[in-house]
C-alpha cells in the first residue's frame, strides 16, 4: 500500500530564530540563540528572564487582521508551506484536511480581556472569540479554503508531533489525500507564569538541556507547518518530496500530572511504538531530536530512555531548545522541520548550551554542527499528562515499510454517563468578576466522589472528576489490556484556567498559586483519567467545537484498527463556565431553546473479535468541512460517500440546540429520505442535555442506545458553528 504511504512535500516556519528554513538554517549552523528579553507584555516577577520571542510585526509579514496570535502564527507558517509545496489548494480542496497542535490557543489574547475586566470593570469581550485551542486550525481551513477533515489536538508539549501522527494516520486511512499539519503558541501570561511557579524555568542565560548544571526551560512561541500527501497523490501533481515520515508512536506515563516517569518508561514505550511502524530497529536511526527541555527530571528519563532503547550505541541526539525556546505544543513540528532538514543536508544539529556531562544521565549530545550520513531520523515530544509522542523521519529515497491502517468496525462494550438529568432546568448564577446575572442551564448537578480518592476529592477540578467518574462506569480494568484514552473537549479545563489567571491579574504575579496550573491544561482530564485506570496507550484531548467528540471517536477507533491498543475510551466532556454562559448571554446565544448544559461521556471500544459483550457496532466515522452557504445535496454526497443509505433507519442530529442549524439538519434529513424513498426518523437529543461543544458524546450514547434497542441503524450527524461536520454509523 505504498501509495498512501505520507510524504512529506512542503515545510512552514516562523520561530523567535526567523521565518522560513532558509532564514534559520543558517543561524543554527551559526549556534545562534533566538531567546532576548520579553516585550510581548509586561511581568513584573518574571520579566527578566530570556525568551524566544517573534519580535516582527505580524501584519507586516502578511498574517491576516482577525484571530489570535496564535491564529496568525499557524496561518504565517501554514501559507509558506502551502508555497513550498507548490500546492493548488482549491484543486484538491475537499480531500484536503488540517490538523494542528495548540494548548495556548488564543490566551494570550484572552488575557486582554480579564485584565479589563479585573482591573477597570470593564466586559471588552471580542478578543474570546478566539479564544479555543481549535481556532487556529479553523482559521487556516476557512483561510485557504480546505473542507477535509480539520481539528486540533491539545496535549500540551505533544501536541505538535500527535497532530503530525494523525495527520498521516488519516491520510494512510483514506480520509485525506494532503493534511496541513503541524502545531502553533503565541507566549502568554498564563503559561509564562504557570510554568514560572513551578519553577521549571531556567533563570539565568537560557536552558541548557542535558548539562549537569541545567537549571531549566526557556520559554518561546512559534508555529510550523508540514504538507503531508499520499504518497500516490504527490507523484500525481508532480510534488518534490522531501522526506517521508516513516513512523510514528505514542503512549502515555499515566504515572504523574507534571512529571515524567522516573525511568522514562513511556517515551521508551513511544519510542518503540514509532519503531514497530516503519519497520526498523533502534541501530537504524543515525540521529535522535530530543525533547530535552533542560528540567532536571525530563532530561534524566529521557537519556534512561534512550539507554534503555539503544544499550550502548545512543546514536548521536541533540536538543534544539535553546534555539527556539519551548514552544509548548508547536516544539514538536518546528522540531520536525529541523530533522527534516539534517536529512536533507546531512547536518547533525548541535546541542547549544552544554558543557559538561550529568553522572546522573552519562550521555553527551551533539555540541557542535558536524555533516553525517543520515537516514533515518527519530524526533521526540513530551508534555504534561505524561502524553509521549515520537516521530521518524527518512530520507525521500527510502522505500516506505510503513504498514496500511485496515478499515474495520469497532464495538461498543461499555458506556459511561454523567449528564443532567432529562427535563430539569435550573438557574446558575454568574460569579465575580463578571457582573452579577444568572442563566438557565441543564447541569449535571452534585457529584457522588465518595468513590473518588481523597488527593482526587480534593486536588481535581470538578470537569476532571466528572470525566473520571464516567470513564470508570465505561470501563471494566484489564490489566492484560492495551487501553488507549481519547477524550474529545471543547474549552477544557476552564473553570480552573479562570481561576488561576484572575488570581495572577488581580495581584500582579505576587501569588501565582501553583497548584492551580496543571490543572488548568486542555488534556488535564484525559491525563487524569490514564492515571485512574493505568492507561498506558495513546492519550489525546481532541478540540473542534461540535464535532470535538467525533474527533476522539475517530483517533480511538484508529488506535484499535492499527493495532496499538486492544481496548480504547472515546469520550467528550464539557463544563457550564461562568465566563461562556455570560459572554453567550451577551451575544445572544442563549435563549429559551438554546439552554446551556455539560456532561460527561466515555464509551469502552473494543475490537469485533473481543469476547466481551457488544452494545453496539460503530462501522463508520468521518470528518469534514461544509461550505457556506449551507447545501443539503452536497451533504447528502458526502454522506452517501460514506455509509449505504438503504440501511439507515434513523438520523440522530444536534437539532434543537442552536437554532440557525435546525434548518440545516431537516433540510439533509429530507434530501436522504429522498434518495432512499422512504421517510428517515429524524430524532434529536440535544433538548435533554442542553447546548454544549461535546454535546454529540451524549447524543452517541442515545444512538447506541436505538440501535441496541431497536435493533436499527442510525445515523449520527453533527454541525459544528465553525464549519466543521462529523458522521458516525452505528449499527445493532
Amino acid at each position: 500500500m505504498a501509495d498512501r504511504s505520507p510524504v512529506i512535500t512542503g515545510l512552514g516556519v516562523i520561530s523567535a530564530l526567523g521565518s522560513g528554513i532558509d532564514e534559520i538554517w543558517p543561524a543554527i549552523v551559526s549556534g545562534q540563540s533566538g531567546l532576548r528579553p520579553l516585550t510581548l507584555f509586561q511581568s513584573p516577577r518574571y520579566g527578566q528572564i530570556p525568551v524566544g520571542e517573534i519580535t516582527r510585526d505580524l501584519a507586516e509579514i502578511g498574517a491576516p487582521l482577525h484571530g489570535s496570535r496564535s491564529d496568525k502564527l499557524a496561518w504565517l507558517a501554514a501559507r509558506d508551506a502551502i508555497r513550498s509545496a507548490n500546492l493548488d489548494t482549491q484543486s484538491v480542496a475537499d480531500r484536503t484536511g488540517v490538523l494542528l497542535g495548540s494548548s495556548v490557543g488564543g490566551t494570550h489574547d484572552t488575557e486582554r480581556f480579564l485584565t479589563a475586566l479585573i482591573k477597570h470593570g470593564k466586559m471588552l469581550a471580542r478578543p474570546t472569540r478566539f479564544h479555543e485551542c481549535s481556532s487556529p486550525a479553523d482559521l487556516v481551513a476557512e483561510s485557504f479554503g480546505l473542507f477535509g477533515p480539520s481539528f486540533a489536538i491539545s496535549t500540551a508539549c505533544s501536541s505538535g508531533a500527535l497532530a503530525i501522527a494523525t495527520a498521516a494516520e488519516l491520510i494512510q486511512s483514506g480520509q485525506a489525500d494532503v493534511m496541513l499539519a503541524g502545531g502553533t503558541d503565541s507566549l502568554s501570561h498564563t503559561t509564562w507564569a504557570g510554568f514560572h511557579s513551578l519553577l521549571l524555568v531556567d533563570m539565568q542565560g537560557g536552558c541548557r538541556p542535558f548539562d549537569v548544571a541545567r537549571g531549566g526551560m526557556s520559554f518561546g512561541e512559534g508555529a510550523a507547518v508540514l504538507i503531508i500527501e499520499a504518497e500516490e497523490h504527490a507523484r500525481k501533481r508532480g510534488a518534490k518530496i522531501l522526506a517521508r515520515l516513516t513512523g510514528w508512536g505514542a503512549s502515555c506515563d499515566a504515572h504523574h500530572v507534571t512529571a515524567p516517569h522516573p525511568e522514562g518508561a513511556g517515551a521508551l514505550a513511544a519510542m518503540q511504538s514509532s519503531l514497530r511502524r516503519a519497520q526498523l530497529t533502534p541501530k537504524d536511526i543515525g540521529y535522535v531530536n530530543a525533547h530535552g527541555t533542560g528540567t532536571r527530571d525530563n532530561d534524566m528519563a529521557e537519556g534512561k530512555a534512550l539507554k534503555s532503547l539503544f544499550g550502548a550505541n545512543v546514536p548521536p541526539f541533540s536538543s534544539t531548545k535553546r534555539f527556539f525556546g519551548h514552544t509548548l505544543a508547536a516544539s514538536g513540528a518546528i522540531e520536525a522541520i529541523v530533522c527534516i532538514e539534517a536529512l536533507r543536508r546531512q547536518q547533525l544539529p548541535e546541542n547549544p548550551g552544554f558543557s559538561e556531562i550529568d553522572p546522573a544521565i552519562g550521555l553527551s549530545p551533539v555540541t557542535k554542527m558536524r555533516p553525517e550520513k543520515l537516514t533515518h531520523v527519530m524526533s521526540n515530544s513530551f508534555g504534561f499528562g505524561g502524553n509521549n509522542a515520537t516521530l521518524i523521519f527518512s530520507t525521500a529515497e527510502t522505500v516506505p515499510q510503513t504498514r496500511p491502517t485496515p478499515s474495520i468496525p469497532a464495538i461498543v462494550t461499555g458506556l459511561g454517563i454523567i449528564a443532567p438529568e432529562k427535563d430539569f432546568v435550573s438557574e446558575r448564577a454568574i460569579q465575580p468578576p463578571l457582573p452579577p446575572d444568572s442563566i438557565k442551564v441543564r447541569a449535571c448537578g452534585a457529584l457522588d466522589v465518595s468513590t473518588l480518592t481523597p488527593n482526587q476529592r480534593r486536588r481535581l477540578s470538578r470537569i476532571t472528576q466528572m470525566a473520571i467518574l464516567a470513564a470508570r462506569r465505561s470501563h471494566a480494568p484489564d490489566t492484560t489490556k492495551r487501553l488507549a484514552v481519547v477524550l474529545g473537549t471543547g474549552f477544557g479545563c476552564i473553570d480552573e484556567g479562570a481561576v488561576f489567571i484572575e488570581n495572577l491579574i488581580a495581584k500582579d504575579e505576587v501569588e501565582p498559586m501553583p497548584t492551580r496550573f496543571p490543572g488548568s491544561v486542555h488534556n488535564a482530564p484525559a491525563g487524569q483519567v490514564a492515571i485512574d485506570l493505568s492507561a498506558h496507550g495513546l492519550n489525546s484531548a481532541p478540540t473542534m467545537g461540535e464535532i470535538s467528540f467525533e474527533s476522539a471517536l475517530w483517533q480511538a477507533m484508529n488506535q484499535i484498527a492499527i493495532g496499538e491498543a486492544d481496548e480504547a475510551l472515546a469520550g467528550g466532556v464539557d463544563e457550564l463556565n461562568k465566563y461562556a454562559l455570560a459572554i453567550g448571554k451577551r451575544w445572544g446565544f442563549w435563549t429559551e431553546q438554546t439552554i446551556p448544559g455539560e456532561a460527561a461521556v466515555f464509551a469502552n471500544l473494543a475490537s469485533t473479535t473481543t469476547k466481551k459483550t457488544s452494545l453496539a457496532r460503530v462501522t463508520t466515522v468521518r470528518l469534514g468541512r461544509y461550505r457556506r452557504p449551507f447545501d443539503a445535496k452536497r451533504e447528502a454526497d458526502w454522506i452517501a460517500a460514506a455509509v449505504d443509505l438503504s440501511k439507515v433507519n434513523i438520523v440522530l442530529s444536534g437539532a434543537k440546540g442552536w437554532s440557525e442549524f435546525d434548518a440545516h439538519y431537516n433540510s439533509v434529513v429530507e434530501e436522504l429520505s429522498r434518495r432512499t424513498g422512504r421517510a428517515l426518523t429524524h430524532q434529536t437529543y440535544k433538548q435533554d442535555c442542553g447546548e454544549f461543544y461535546s454535546a454529540s458524546a451524549v447524543g452517541f450514547s442515545v444512538a447506541v442506545e436505538l440501535a441496541r434497542q431497536q435493533q436499527c441503524v442510525v445515523l449520527l450527524y453533527t454541525l459544528s458553528s465553525r464549519s466543521g461536520k462529523a458522521l458516525c454509523c452505528i449499527e445493532p
